[in-house]
């Protein structure tokens, strides 16, 4: 994992959940959500736990702005861009709109410390198949300027997921893969299935599922 990290993904990818569990797992000094796209399940919901983990949450400049999709970037989401002992994961709205926010750090980014990974679920709609995906990393480096330099197999159907649905996902990314010439760096699996799971792409990153009660 490089110094600074840009987490994206179309909306329904787990971008969020994944952003925040590596955060934790990695032990991050700063979580800076960028998200303005999904109103849903946001990493900014979760400044407590966060703190608990020694972690500081950076989202909206704005008071009471919980909920809020202005596009307001607070200051010190460019700290890390200063402060090289400062290591960072962005939480950044998915598909074209929310990449279009990368072009703000375009003078200060040093491709050497910066990852920009695409978080997918192949289990949603719009990224579904090889050819949606790469069309997908298409429009979000046109957005924003910057390669997509991994991927993240997230494919899941939350706690009902099973290995063969992660195998399946991995078989489409790693099409992508080929295509495209990218990594599978990461694979995310929900941490109940662990003990159930055999060999998968990349690191696997246990899941806790922070933002989704246990009704979802």
């Amino acid at each position: 994992m490089k110094r600074i990290t840009f987490i994206t993904g179309h909306y329904g990818s787990g971008k969020s959940e994944f952003a925040v569990n590596l955060a934790i797992m990695q032990g991050v000094d700063l979580l800076i959500d960028l998200d303005i796209i999904n109103p849903y399940f946001r990493s900014r919901e979760l400044a407590q736990l966060l703190a608990e983990n020694n972690i500081k949450l950076i989202s909206s400049p704005l008071k009471n702005a919980l909920g809020s999709d202005l596009p307001y970037i607070a200051k010190e989401a460019f700290a890390p861009f200063s402060d090289f002992a400062i290591r960072s994961i962005y939480d950044l709205g998915g598909d074209r709109a929310g990449a279009r926010l990368l072009r703000q750090f375009q003078d200060s980014i040093n491709p050497d410390e910066v990852d920009l990974l695409l978080c997918v679920n192949v289990y949603r709609e719009l990224t579904s198949s090889t050819e949606k995906i790469i069309d997908m990393i298409r429009q979000i480096e046109e957005s924003g300027d910057f390669q997509i330099s991994g991927l993240i197999n997230n494919s899941n159907f939350l706690r009902d997921t099973t290995y063969d649905d992660l195998l399946y996902g991995e078989s489409i990314l790693k099409q992508v893969e080929k295509r495209c010439h990218l990594d599978i760096v990461y694979t995310g699996v929900y941490e109940d299935i662990i003990s159930k799971c055999g060999p998968l792409a990349g690191k696997t990153i246990p899941l806790k599922l922070f933002l989704r009660k246990k009704w979802l």
